[in-house]
Formats: C-alpha cells, sequence, structure tokens
C-alpha cells in the first residue's frame, strides 16, 4: 500500500490507497492556530454544482462577486473584485493554495485597506465541501493565520460578519438561482451602510 504526505501552504492532505483526506496540520499554521473564522452550512444543490461555484470564475460571480478571476490550479489566481471600480476592493494577486477536487480548496485572503496590517498579515482560507444526500452539499469555511493586536481584533469581527453574510449569499445562490448584482449590494456596499 502507497502512503505518501502531501503538505501544502494551508493543510496537510492525506493520501492512502485512492482515498483522500484532509486535516489541518497545527504544525504549520501560523498564528494562532485556536483562532479561526469558522462559518458552515448545508446548502440545496449538488456536490458538482456547489464546487463550480467556488472555483470557476463565472461561479464565484453568481454568490461571491461581481467579477472573479479563478483559474483552479496551484499558483493559479483567486481574486475577488468587490467593487469593480476599486482594485482595492479585492484580492487581486491572491493565489490557490491547495485543491482535492470537489472536496477542498484553500486560497490565500485578504482584509480591506483600513485594516493594512492584516491586510499583509499572510491569512488563508480553506472550504471543505461533503455531500449531504445526492441534492444537497455542507459547506465549511474556516478563514485561518491570525495573529494577535488591536488592528487583528476589529478585522477578525469584519470577517465573523463577513463570511457569515458570504454563506447566506451562498444559500440564497442555491436556492434561487445567481445573485442579480443589479438587484443586490455587494457586501462592501453593505458594510458602508452599517
Amino acid at each position: 500500500m502507497l502512503t505518501s504526505t502531501i503538505v501544502f501552504l494551508a493543510g496537510a492532505v492525506l493520501i492512502r490507497s485512492g482515498v483522500v483526506q484532509h486535516s489541518l496540520d497545527p504544525a504549520i499554521v501560523h498564528g494562532d492556530s485556536a483562532r479561526a473564522v469558522r462559518v458552515e452550512a448545508t446548502v440545496d444543490a449538488p456536490l458538482s454544482e456547489v464546487w463550480r461555484l467556488w472555483t470557476t470564475s463565472q461561479g464565484a460571480e453568481e454568490f461571491f462577486a461581481q467579477q472573479a478571476n479563478i483559474q483552479l490550479a496551484i499558483g493559479g489566481p483567486y481574486e475577488i473584485q468587490f467593487d469593480p471600480k476599486d482594485e482595492t476592493s479585492g484580492t487581486k494577486g491572491l493565489k490557490i493554495l491547495s485543491y482535492a477536487p470537489e472536496e477542498m480548496i484553500s486560497f490565500q485572503w485578504n482584509a480591506p485597506t483600513e485594516y493594512p496590517e492584516v491586510r499583509n498579515g499572510g491569512t488563508w482560507v480553506v472550504v471543505q465541501l461533503h455531500p449531504d444526500g445526492a441534492e444537497r452539499t455542507h459547506v465549511s469555511i474556516a478563514h485561518l493565520g491570525w495573529k494577535h493586536g488591536p488592528e487583528w481584533d476589529k478585522a477578525y469581527v469584519h470577517f465573523v460578519q463577513g463570511w457569515g453574510d458570504l454563506m447566506k449569499r451562498l444559500e440564497k445562490r442555491c436556492a434561487s438561482g445567481p445573485i442579480d448584482w443589479n438587484k443586490e449590494s455587494m457586501m462592501y456596499q453593505d458594510e458602508q451602510k452599517r
């Protein structure tokens, strides 16, 4: 039996006899491994459709943001543009760290410009997918790599809200189709109203 371990920046992938298992390895988590933003939900869509939503530009534009540039490859771009008129409102230049088809994708993440220390702090996101029957998928999001300090604490609160809002948008997309960005404000616009 061939056993090998492949470690990526965001987590560990253990391959045994054709079975892929994922776990976050505390030895490679920089920052406080106990501090992570975690959001979970089960959405009304088959696994293959939810995978497409997270791993293609077109899919991300149906729930995540109005513009996206995603190329599914290790080191490929994972760029989400929250305001098409403001390049600093997105994740330009960030990359995919690892993936296992229809199971997990991890990518670099940053923060809004009002949190410069966090924006350049090297956090990342791991999205895991598990089928829940033929027509439903359990989605878990973990935002990792958190450090300590006043700005980190404020950004953490920001992302607790942000990832929760994104999960609601994913649920809405799966229940009733792509988000109409002409009728619904982007997440950054929602924050400006608060």
